[in-house]
């Protein structure tokens, strides 16, 4: 729960924090379109299954994404998905200056 001010701060620097790497955007970018498991995300992402993990963890444990088991696989979704137009508008703004 935030308390004050400075929470406030801190909690959004964490956010924000979260979003900082570029394969964490990505993960947001393809749970955007639908639910995926970490076999989906490796065959989209070209990467191993450690290093989407570790991402997918940082972005569970800032609320981000959540997961639910079907079966024996775990898949993924975004819990906001408000979070992609915050992504898009920082492209976007980005693209003004290239």
């Amino acid at each position: 729960m935030i308390h004050n001010n400075f929470d406030v701060y801190e909690s959004s620097a964490e956010y924000f924090k979260a979003l900082s790497h570029p394969t964490r955007i990505k993960i947001i970018e393809l749970l955007s379109k639908r639910d995926m498991c970490v076999c989906e995300m490796m065959a989209e992402l070209n990467l191993d299954q450690s290093h989407i993990s570790r991402h997918l963890t940082v972005l569970r444990n800032n609320n981000i994404v959540e997961d639910s088991r079907d079966g024996n696989k775990i898949f993924y979704t975004l819990i906001d998905k408000s979070i992609v137009t915050i992504i898009e508008l920082v492209k976007k703004d980005l693209f003004k200056y290239v």
